[in-house]
């Protein structure tokens, strides 16, 4: 075994012997459980006796003077009631269009949402749980490296292995293989989980879907693994764990209320955010702030103008780009500084 796999090896094994980072990558596997079992539960489907309390309800309200008046206008008037496609000489398919209409519907007393895996990554809990274990992995390698500098164990871990280079990149190693694979197994768990209670409810599931969720998935992993390795490289830099996550509640705070206030009109090629779902989306779109020069005197918007459009597409290849130069950036920083600065 070569002397690097050696160091990563050792490395691995320190990762894993920190308790605190064990309680942040339990977390990591806590909280999209828990996320899991909420979307189950707010979308199972009604119970038998929810069913029969709201068809009980319907059947009382149907007697209804309110009702009954709309059914008689719809069999007068079909069309108004959006009764269009039955024969006019078949009174009894017209009446019961009528009373699908107008008459109250057990399903109008009670909420029943259907668990959709493409609701689910588009618009729900997927890029929740992609951005929670963001967060939880950038702290997983800025407690990491932290850990190093406050106990003073990286001028023993020096003695070593004097070269610094192969240390500071073992290390980040280690972080990016733990956390992006971690990662990747709850995504991967997390979605074969909704679509294993999709199946069970006899749900139609479109084909491709799973396939997509996944994929939407492993690239949040690699999102994960990266803000890892972002976390590991700013705290070996700054050598300090307080301001790594100070730097992090100051960017998603403080920035984006700046870019919101004073930001540019295109906010695709600085916004993190943008760039982040770009990535784990494979592609999004966002609002762009038209130029005063889009209205005329009277206030009217020239839609047909292609310089006034008002949304954009950041492409996944964008995305990857404005994170790798920002990763990049502080990597290279983090390494000329771990090289020439003393170790105390």
């Amino acid at each position: 075994m070569s002397r690097f796999l050696m160091l990563l090896r050792v490395e691995l094994v320190r990762l894993r012997a920190r308790r605190a980072i064990m309680l942040f990558l339990a977390a990591a596997v806590v909280l999209p459980l828990v996320i899991a079992i909420a979307v189950v539960l707010d979308t199972r489907p009604p119970s038998a006796s929810d069913v029969a309390s709201a068809e009980q309800e319907a059947a009382s309200m149907t007697d209804d003077p309110f009702y009954q008046r709309q059914l008689r206008k719809c069999l007068e008037k079909p069309e108004r009631f959006g009764v269009v496609d039955v024969e006019p000489d078949d009174p009894a398919a017209l009446q019961t269009a009528c009373e699908d209409s107008t008459l109250p519907r057990a399903d109008w007393f009670f909420y029943a949402p259907t668990l959709d895996l493409d609701e689910e990554r588009e618009y729900g809990s997927g890029l929740a749980v992609v951005a929670i274990l963001g967060v939880i992995m950038f702290v997983t390698g800025t407690t990491f490296a932290g850990h190093d500098w406050g106990t003073g164990s990286m001028s023993n871990q020096l003695l070593f292995e004097p070269r610094r280079i192969r240390v500071w990149t073992a290390k980040a190693l280690a972080v990016l293989l733990a956390t992006a694979t971690l990662s990747a197994v709850i995504i991967t768990l997390y979605w074969l989980g909704l679509y294993a209670v999709v199946s069970s409810r006899e749900s139609v599931v479109g084909s491709g879907v799973l396939l997509d969720c996944l994929q939407f998935g492993w690239r949040g992993a690699g999102v994960a693994g990266a803000a890892a390795v972002g976390g590991y490289a700013l705290t070996m830099l700054s050598r300090s764990t307080v301001f790594s996550l100070g730097l992090l509640f100051g960017v998603s705070v403080a920035g984006g209320l700046l870019l919101a206030n004073i930001g540019p009109r295109d906010p695709g090629w600085l916004d993190p955010t943008i760039n982040a779902q770009a990535v784990i989306s494979d592609g999004q779109r966002y609002y762009v702030e038209p130029p005063e020069s889009c209205f005329n005197d009277r206030g009217r918007f020239a839609e047909d103008d292609p310089a006034c459009v008002t949304d954009k597409e950041r492409t996944m290849g964008e995305g990857v780009t404005y994170y790798g130069i920002l990763l990049g950036a502080v990597g290279l920083a983090s390494i000329v500084s771990f090289r020439r600065r003393d170790v105390p």
